[in-house]
C-alpha cells in the first residue's frame, strides 16, 4: 500500500485481526489472516482471507477491504461496539501512615455512632477512570467529554481525580486475561448513572443557564405581546356602532387568549428543555497502592466495622457509598440492620430492609 492513509488502513486491519485470534502472515503488499470461526462469522467472510492492495483485492473470494467497503464497515461496527479498556500502574512516591483519625473527622459524621480505629495496612486497589462523550441538546447544542474516576471496590466517585492523574507517573500495561466481565469494576459500573448525572449538573450548569435565561425572556416578550394584544381588543370594544354579534365574537377571541398563552409557553419550555445524551468512549483501569483502614463503630451492644480507603492521589479518604441509592455520603446513618444510610435513604429505611 503505498499512499500514507492505506498503510494506516493496513496497519489497523492487521491490528484488529490480530487482537482477535487471527494467525497472520505477512506478504509483499498485503497479508494472509485465518480467522477464528465465531470471528468469520461475525466478519461474515470465510475462514482465510487475503488482504491486499493489488489486482487480487475483492476477488477471489477475498473481501475488498478499502474504505467504504461492507467488510470494513462491519469491521468498524465491531471496534466501536466496545468500550476500550487498558490498564495501568500508578506509582506513588509516598504512602501515609498516620493521621488517620483526624481526616476521618474531618470528612465523616457518624450518626449515634462512636468509633475508633482498628487497624491499617497497605494493599493495592483498582480504580476505573471513564471517558464519556456527552451532548446536550436544546435549541442549541453542546457537546464534550467528561472523566470520572470509581473505586472499583466500593463504587465510590472520586470528585477530582480525573483531572490530577497526569501528575502522576503512570507505568502501562496490558490488561490481564483474568480480568472477565465477572470483575469487580463492574460493581463501580452498577452506580455509573448516579454520578454521571452529579459530574453531568456541574459540566453544563453555563448551557442550561444560558437555556434558563433565554426562556425567561421569550416568555416575558410573549406574556407582554399577548397582554398587549388582550389590552388592544378590549379597547376595539369601545368603539361605537359595534354590533352585537361582532362584540360577540371579539369577546370570545379575547376569552381564548389565556389558554393561547399557556400553550405558547409550553411550546418554549419544550423548545428549551434540555436533553442529554452519553456515551462511553475509553475506560481504564488504574493500580494503585492505596491504605486500608479498618473502622470500628459502636452504639450501645450494636458494632458495625468499615473500611475505609486512604487515597494517595487526592491525599484524603475516599467517599463512603449510600447502600440505598449509591451516591456518595458524608453523614453516614445506620438503619437497624446496620446499613450504611444517607439522610434520605434513612427516613425510608423499613422499604430498603425488604428490598436490599
Amino acid at each position: 500500500m503505498n499512499s500514507k492513509s492505506d498503510q494506516e488502513l493496513d496497519q489497523f486491519l492487521f491490528r484488529f485481526l490480530e487482537n482477535r485470534g487471527a494467525a497472520l502472515e505477512r506478504y509483499d503488499g498485503g497479508f494472509e489472516a485465518l480467522l477464528p470461526e465465531a470471528l468469520s462469522d461475525l466478519l461474515e467472510v470465510t475462514e482465510h482471507i487475503r488482504i491486499s492492495d493489488g489486482v487480487d483485492s475483492g476477488l477471489n473470494g477475498h473481501p475488498f477491504a478499502g474504505y467504504g467497503s461492507p467488510f470494513l464497515d462491519r469491521i468498524l461496527n465491531v471496534a466501536c461496539g466496545n468500550v476500550p479498556l487498558v490498564s495501568c500502574r500508578l506509582e506513588v512516591d509516598y504512602l501515609k501512615s498516620q493521621g488517620f483519625d483526624r481526616l476521618i473527622g474531618e470528612q465523616f459524621r457518624f450518626y449515634k455512632f462512636a468509633g475508633r480505629i482498628e487497624s491499617t495496612g497497605t494493599m493495592n486497589i483498582h480504580y476505573l477512570l471513564l471517558q464519556c462523550r456527552y451532548v446536550a441538546q436544546s435549541d442549541e447544542q453542546k457537546e464534550g467529554l467528561i472523566g470520572l474516576v470509581l473505586n472499583c471496590e466500593t463504587g465510590a466517585y472520586i470528585p477530582g481525580m480525573a483531572e490530577i492523574f497526569s501528575d502522576h507517573k503512570r507505568d502501562f500495561q496490558l490488561l490481564p486475561k483474568q480480568l472477565g466481565h465477572d470483575w469487580r469494576w463492574e460493581k463501580a459500573l452498577a452506580h455509573i448513572e448516579v454520578h454521571l448525572e452529579e459530574v453531568l449538573r456541574e459540566e453544563i450548569l453555563p448551557f442550561r443557564e444560558s437555556m434558563r435565561r433565554r426562556f425567561h425572556r421569550d416568555v416575558a416578550n410573549l406574556e407582554e405581546y399577548y397582554h398587549s394584544l388582550k389590552a388592544e381588543m378590549e379597547k376595539s370594544l369601545e368603539r361605537p356602532g359595534l354590533s352585537e354579534d361582532l362584540i360577540k365574537d371579539r369577546k370570545e377571541k379575547i376569552a381564548l387568549l389565556p389558554g393561547e398563552l399557556i400553550r405558547k409557553r409550553d411550546d418554549l419550555f419544550q423548545k428549551y428543555s434540555i436533553a442529554v445524551r452519553v456515551v462511553p468512549c475509553a475506560a481504564r483501569l488504574i493500580r494503585i497502592p492505596v491504605v486500608k483502614i479498618i473502622y470500628r463503630l459502636s452504639a450501645g451492644k450494636s458494632q458495625k466495622t468499615l473500611s475505609l480507603i486512604y487515597n494517595p492521589v487526592t491525599h484524603s479518604l475516599d467517599p463512603i457509598v449510600c447502600q440505598g441509592c449509591g451516591k456518595n455520603i458524608r453523614n453516614i446513618y445506620f438503619s437497624h440492620h446496620l446499613h450504611v444510610l444517607c439522610s434520605s435513604c434513612n427516613k425510608k429505611s423499613p422499604l430498603i430492609e425488604v428490598t436490599m
